[in-house]
Order: structure tokens, then C-alpha cells, then sequence
């Protein structure tokens, strides 16, 4: 029989399926979220290290924190089997995690901070910040690239950073001292080397086969993502490799050939030295650690970066299932949206404003112009040749009549996406 340890410390034994047997409050300290060794690059994008459990304050219940597997089964019934028992572990976890969750945002909710990474209405100006930024970025990228000074290494640049955090939108001829530049990277040379104290890829990602396909991949990363972000004339992804009538036998064996044109040289690069310029350029202008998996709207620290094929593995997962699931990660990002234009909902939103609009376009026969478009709206008289156009009218002239039902829904979908994007991340490594 399934044995367990009794106790007598005022817990109710008879807590049964979806009512966890111990009682929680909303409010009170760290519990079980002082664990972040999961969170990666996302951790320092909040103001606290908790992800979600709000700090003790005036008139909060001071809470006991996510029980153990071993602490709940304590306190359920004796005759409780084992795979029961752990039924019923991960319905409390889930609920007490949704709980604290919820809490959490209530309690911040209306904070700029939180509005700024899921609501709606704040990311339209987010996205658009960010963009502007990664153009700034971007054009001293190329700039270094062009000139022969730019640092390959895994870390973000000091320019790149101090221009992010300080919302600076880049005076080119402020910005382009070529002395400042070489300095980027030897703030830190005094302490750990940056390659040394990256977190590592898999070895398998050394070999040349699989180096030839991350080119290919990451070129399309690259093309993809300037495109969302407004980003042109980036020589990686638009250079004379495209153009130009390059040996097919050397491409054959070296793979793609990117031509770069400084003022006084002509360089190309290749294999290895592509590859690792075109992951910088991810991580450092889009925020994606390719071998991490993983992409930020503000990348810090350091990427992940490639390890010698005998250096041991760090990892428990083989070559084969490392590499499937690194493909598929970037061959679904490859094809779908950006992760914060999804967050803004803008279909749902329009959508819902259309179908308040809807009875407020009229079809009038004119014995003139024959059939027009007018606005419903009171004391409108305005005529249209397509309801496309009244619609805009709406919109624009007439925005109190959608307000209350859009209002309503932005809030709903900042809800759902703190909801639904922060558990995966924060609270389910416990």
C-alpha cells in the first residue's frame, strides 16, 4: 500500500479532485518563484526577480508558498493511490500558480512597465520604438562591418546598449567615432573572456554540414525579420551573393559567399565567419540567440555560441533531437508573425470594431448616382461611393461609437496575454 508520513499541523486532510487541500492567499512573499535559472534573457526585462509574486505589503496575508510533492501528499487521504496523488499535485500546482498569477496582475496591472510588454494599445508605441531603435543599431552594424572593426563576440556592444536604454534615436555623426567602437568589447577584458562564459550549443552545431545550414537559415532570419522591422539595404541578406555570378563549384564546396565593400577594401565572407556575423547581427539588432532558441524584444548578456566537436556535450538531448528542435523553432518563427504584433491583437480588435460599425453603413438608392453609402451615425448626413470608405468615416469622425466595445476588449487582451505568455516562462520550472 502507498505509505506517507502523518502530521498534525492543522492541514485538512480531506482535500479532494480540482479543491487543493491547502488553503492560499493572493498576496505575501517570494514562495516558489525565487528560482530563475529558467527565465534566460527575459528575467531583467521585469523590475524584480519574482515573475509574478507580488512583495508583502500593508494589509497582504503573509502566504506559506507552492508546496512540495512531498509536503501534499501529506495531507491527503491514506488510501489516496500513487498516480492519483500525482493527479491531483498538478492540479494544485496549476491552481495555485493561476492564482498567484492573477493576484500579481492585479496588483500591477495599471503600471506602465507591465503595460508596455502586453497591452494592446501600449505595444502599437512599443513596436514601433523598438524598430526605430533597431534601425539605429543596424546602420552602425554595418557600418563597423563595412570598416573592418566590428566585434563578433556574443555580448551586445556598448553602443547598441546605451542607445536602447536611453532612448537615443542615433546621430550618425555623434555615433560613428571609429575609437569608441574598437572599445565596445574591452570594458570587460579584465574579466571573464566572453566566449569562455557563454552558454554553449550543442557540439554537433560545430560540424560543417550543420554550419552550411545554419547559413542558409539564418540568412532567411535575417531577410524576415528587417523586413517587420523596416530595416533595408542590409548587404547580408541583399549583397552580391545574390547578384553576382559566383563559381558554382566554390559555392558548391564553401557554401554562400557574402561580398562586403568598405571605402578601401573589398571582402568576402564565408562559412564560419558568415555564419558567426550573421548570428551577431541577429542577437544584437533582433534580439535572437539562434542556438538559445529564443528571441527578445532587447537582447542581455550573451548569446549561445558554438563549442569544438570534442568538446563535451552540456547537454543531455543527442545531436539528432537538438537539431530537429532547433529547425523547428526557427522554421515556425520563419512562417509565422512577429511575437509582439501578435500580442497586439489588431485582427480581433478590427474585427470587433466592424461589427459594431456594421449597422451604422446604410445603402441608399440616389436617382442620380444610383447606389451610395451613407453613416448612420446620429445627425450624420454624409454620403460615400463604398462602404469601405464609410467605414472610415467611422472610424475617424465618429470613434465614441466603438470605444466602449474596443476599450473593453483591449483590456481583455492585455489580461489574456499576461494570462497566457508568462506561466510558460516564469512559473512552470518550479
Amino acid at each position: 500500500p502507498f505509505k506517507r508520513s502523518r502530521r498534525d499541523d492543522g492541514y485538512d486532510r480531506r482535500g479532494g479532485r480540482g479543491s487543493p487541500p491547502p488553503r492560499y492567499d493572493r498576496g505575501g512573499g517570494r514562495g516558489g518563484y525565487d528560482d530563475d535559472r529558467h527565465h534566460r534573457h527575459r528575467a531583467s526585462d521585469w523590475p524584480d526577480s519574482r515573475f509574478g509574486a507580488p512583495n508583502d505589503g500593508p494589509g497582504n496575508t503573509q502566504r506559506e508558498g507552492l508546496m512540495t510533492y512531498k509536503q501534499f501528499i501529506q495531507v491527503l487521504e491514506d488510501d489516496v493511490s500513487p498516480a492519483e496523488a500525482e493527479s491531483r499535485y498538478q492540479e494544485y500546482k496549476t491552481e495555485y500558480i493561476t492564482t498567484q498569477k492573477r493576484a500579481y496582475f492585479d496588483l500591477h496591472k495599471n503600471e506602465d512597465w507591465l503595460k508596455d510588454k502586453y497591452h494592446p494599445t501600449n505595444l502599437l508605441s512599443v513596436i514601433e520604438r523598438r524598430n526605430e531603435r533597431c534601425k539605429v543599431v543596424a546602420k552602425d552594424f554595418f557600418l563597423d562591418l563595412q570598416n573592418g572593426t566590428l566585434d563578433l563576440g556574443p555580448g551586445i556592444i556598448a553602443s547598441a546598449a546605451n542607445k536602447s536604454e536611453n532612448g537615443n534615436d542615433g546621430n550618425s555623426e555623434d555615433d560613428a567615432d571609429g575609437d569608441k567602437r574598437r572599445k565596445q568589447s574591452r570594458g570587460s577584458s579584465k574579466e571573464t573572456d566572453p566566449l569562455s562564459a557563454a552558454p554553449k550549443a550543442h557540439p554537433v552545431s560545430s560540424e560543417p554540414r550543420r554550419i552550411q545550414t545554419d547559413i542558409e537559415r539564418t540568412l532567411g532570419l535575417v531577410r524576415r525579420l528587417d523586413t517587420e522591422k523596416g530595416i533595408q539595404g542590409n548587404v547580408l541578406s541583399s549583397g552580391d551573393h545574390e547578384k553576382s555570378d559566383v563559381d558554382k563549384s566554390h559555392m558548391g564546396s564553401m557554401g554562400p559567399i557574402v561580398i562586403v565593400r568598405g571605402l578601401t577594401t573589398v571582402k568576402g565572407l564565408e562559412g564560419v565567419e558568415l555564419l558567426d556575423t550573421l548570428l551577431t547581427y541577429l542577437w544584437r539588432i533582433h534580439g535572437v540567440d539562434y542556438y538559445g532558441m529564443s528571441e527578445t524584444n532587447e537582447a542581455k548578456g550573451l548569446r549561445h555560441v558554438r563549442t569544438d566537436n570534442k568538446t563535451p556535450s552540456t547537454t543531455n538531448i543527442n545531436a539528432a533531437d537538438w537539431e530537429k528542435k532547433l529547425d523547428t523553432y526557427w522554421q515556425e518563427r520563419l512562417t509565422g508573425q512577429d511575437p509582439m504584433v501578435i500580442l497586439t491583437a489588431k485582427d480581433k480588435i478590427d474585427a470587433a470594431a466592424a461589427e459594431v460599425l456594421e449597422p451604422h453603413v446604410r445603402k441608399i438608392r440616389d436617382e442620380k448616382y444610383g447606389w451610395k453609402y451613407g453613416c448612420g451615425a446620429k445627425g450624420c448626413t454624409k454620403l460615400f461611393h463604398a462602404p469601405e470608405f464609410v467605414y472610415k468615416h467611422l472610424r475617424l469622425k465618429h470613434p465614441e461609437i466603438v470605444l466602449e466595445v474596443t476599450s473593453n476588449l483591449r483590456e481583455d487582451i492585455y489580461s489574456q496575454n499576461y494570462m497566457r505568455y508568462v506561466p510558460a516562462i516564469f512559473y512552470f520550472n518550479l
